[in-house]
């Protein structure tokens, strides 16, 4: 059988590592897309995902057609497509939260590749899986700072206000926040009127280099602050 795109045949070097490489290209356009709208999962989570779920259909179609000439009722596949799934479980072990953000997703993605680089090597498909190592590699390591060099980190935090409601009113409690760069994504406002008290609860994100302490004196500053917490 002829790749389409290279000409070639389906198994040779060269097709392989093209499928490969658009299929990394496919996770990237979407990962990119993510990290503009500061998604747990972004460039590297996308890549890594794309080139494991390519690798995967890849050995689907070798393992058939290698192993199937010599023992034509044998399924080699089976019991590989029990450890795609299985390890999938492993790998939602690495994910985790931490506060209000999501951590571990590009683990859980690479746990789960590895696993394909493992059924690729033991069904002996020596070039397959370690040219997917290697990609996987550059995935990791190339695209971790493209990641830190390109767009900025951003954790979902939960910012609450206690302000004397009689002396302060939550609009410059909202207009102080939006100084320093903060994205807010929604506004919870909740008055006490025995206690003359308004609690302001902002959902926020927040580069992961930004100073608290500074948004912290910011607000302590506008006076009768009664309450600062962030989650």
């Amino acid at each position: 059988m002829i790749d389409s795109l290279t000409g070639l045949g389906f198994s040779h070097p060269a097709s392989i590592i093209v499928r490969l490489l658009i299929a990394m290209f496919a996770g990237f356009v979407v990962g990119y897309e993510r990290e503009q709208h500061y998604q747990p999962a972004g460039l590297r989570t996308h890549m890594v995902l794309c080139l494991g779920a390519c690798l995967v259909m890849l050995v689907s179609i070798y393992i058939p057609a290698e192993f199937m000439k010599e023992s034509p009722g044998a399924d080699p596949g089976r019991l590989s497509a029990q450890v795609i799934s299985g390890i999938g479980f492993l790998g939602a072990g690495a994910i985790f939260r931490y506060g209000f953000s999501v951590k571990g997703l590009t683990t859980a993605a690479s746990i789960w590749t590895v696993s394909a680089i493992g059924l690729a090597i033991g069904a002996g498909f020596y070039f397959l899986g370690l040219a997917a190592t290697a990609l996987l590699v550059v995935i990791l390591q190339l695209f971790d700072r493209v990641e830190n060099r390109f767009f900025e980190r951003r954790d979902m935090r939960v910012l609450t206000v206690v302000i004397n409601s009689a002396k302060l009113g939550p609009k410059q409690v909202i207009e102080t926040v939006k100084g320093f760069d903060i994205i807010l994504k929604q506004v919870s406002i909740t008055e006490n009127v025995e206690s003359q008290s308004t609690e302001v609860v902002i959902n926020c994100r927040v580069d992961e280099d930004a100073s608290i302490r500074q948004l912290f004196d910011a607000i302590k500053r506008l006076g009768n602050i009664k309450t600062l917490r962030i989650e």
